[in-house]
């Protein structure tokens, strides 16, 4: 058989493996905070073994290792493909609410359910599969390919691939970044918008609620800051022209509403101001002395974060008593790769085989590890399953979208590396 009918006889008859695989991994509770994988990265180890396959472990803390494994095509030369997962997960929140016990792994009506399942432990379990099936063909296969299994990135990256980037860069840097987060079979996402985090605190005398007049409410202070901040929404972005003939698009519009929701395709090129929190107050009859917001701000691709931050600056300027902290510092811009780059095309070639209508190259409204590539240049492109009840209550993915994901990275991988020929 020649290479891609072994990967095509892989992909289809391991479909069971690949399964029971999935389910292993939906039942350790990987949920972050506190984000201890390390059960999760003894059963990717132990698929790494069996497989014949090398791999260490960089675990600059304990309870969150991260995972490499590379190999060199037997070919020579060629490119250098990194593939990206995680291991952690969000927290479960109330338990009762949940039909079933979210680390039950259970398949019920198509679909395998718990906590994670679509965000990313469907897409993690998709891309070490492709790793081993590459490693396979190995000997006939140009350049490299490594696999990063990381942790923590719920809740920043900072100990998972934004440490592997600042601490293995010869290794994990790569030529092209694969990554499975969930995106929806609709979309291919080449981009994504940036987090600003800022804590506003509000300080003012405060005092009896019947004598407003002798020490003002933060909380009412909080309400006219908050009206404010909202209108840093209306700033236009100043999009690189790819990007922007891209998003034009109208079938791109309608592909981004289809997999995010009505709305979508103008958020995505748009700031989003978020009160994410707020406290203030002690008793009903008080006047609140303190109120503290926490404020998310998403930046798109074309509005940097110095520019924002600008804006933020002459409000609170306008306002004494508040002062401002950035939750996140030295965070990376809004990021994006090439959307005609060779990867989204095989990409974009693999997915529309069996869809109805093929995918559209969009940018992300969340964030993902690829932000830590594209900042240090390296192209970086995200298809996955349907983002829909990600985070929620009975979290559950469709086994279908998941055996489409991996067959999707697999071709577009073997694409990919042949090229680079």
């Amino acid at each position: 058989m020649s290479e891609t009918q072994k990967l095509l006889h892989w992909l289809d008859s391991e479909r069971g493996r690949q399964l029971d695989f999935l389910q292993q991994f939906a039942r350790i509770d990987t949920a972050n905070p506190p984000g201890d994988t390390r059960r999760a990265a003894d059963v990717f180890r132990a698929f790494l073994d069996r497989e014949g396959i090398a791999h260490r472990t960089e675990a600059p803390q304990a309870a969150h290792p991260n995972l490499i494994a590379t190999f060199a095509g037997g070919a020579g030369g060629g490119r250098h493909l990194m593939l990206n997962g995680h291991l952690d997960v969000f927290p479960v929140g109330d338990r009762a609410a949940w039909v079933r016990d979210p680390w039950s792994g259970e398949i019920a009506d198509g679909r395998v359910h718990g906590r994670g399942t679509v965000d990313m432990k469907c897409g993690t379990t998709a891309l070490l599969f492709v790793f081993a099936y590459l490693y396979r063909l190995r000997a006939e296969l140009p350049g490299r390919v490594t696999l990063t299994v990381v942790s923590d990135e719920e809740t920043g990256g900072k100990w998972g691939t934004g440490w592997l980037i600042e601490n293995c860069a010869q290794e994990v840097l790569g030529d092209c970044v694969l990554n499975t987060e969930p995106s929806g079979l609709a979309t291919v996402r080449f981009g994504e918008k940036c987090m600003l985090w800022l804590r506003f605190r509000i300080a003012v005398k405060g005092g009896h609620s019947a004598y407003p007049h002798t020490g003002g409410s933060a909380n009412k202070m909080a309400a006219v800051l908050i009206h404010d901040l909202q209108a840093i929404e209306a700033m236009v972005a100043e999009e690189p022209a790819t990007v922007r003939a891209t998003l034009d698009r109208p079938e791109v519009r309608q592909a981004a509403e289809l997999s995010l929701g009505a709305g979508a395709a103008e958020v995505m090129r748009r700031v989003t101001v978020n009160i994410g929190t707020m406290q203030g107050g002690v008793k009903i009859n008080m006047l609140p002395a303190e109120c503290v917001l926490e404020v998310d701000f998403r930046l798109p691709v074309g509005i940097s974060r110095a520019a924002v931050l600008a804006k933020v600056a002459a409000i609170v300027a306008r306002h004494p008593g508040v002062s401002v902290e950035e939750l996140l510092p030295g965070g990376p811009e809004a990021t994006v790769s090439d959307p005609t780059h060779e990867m989204m095309g095989h990409l974009l070639r693999h997915a529309g085989v069996g869809l109805a209508a093929p995918p559209q190259p969009i940018i992300s409204l969340g964030g993902t590890d690829t932000r830590f590539w594209r900042a240090k240049g390296v192209p970086a492109f995200v298809y996955g399953c349907s983002p829909a009840g990600m985070g929620g209550v009975d979290e559950s993915v469709s086994v279908a979208e998941f055996h489409h994901v991996l067959r999707v990275h697999a071709l577009a991988a073997r694409d990919y590396l042949m090229a680079g020929r």
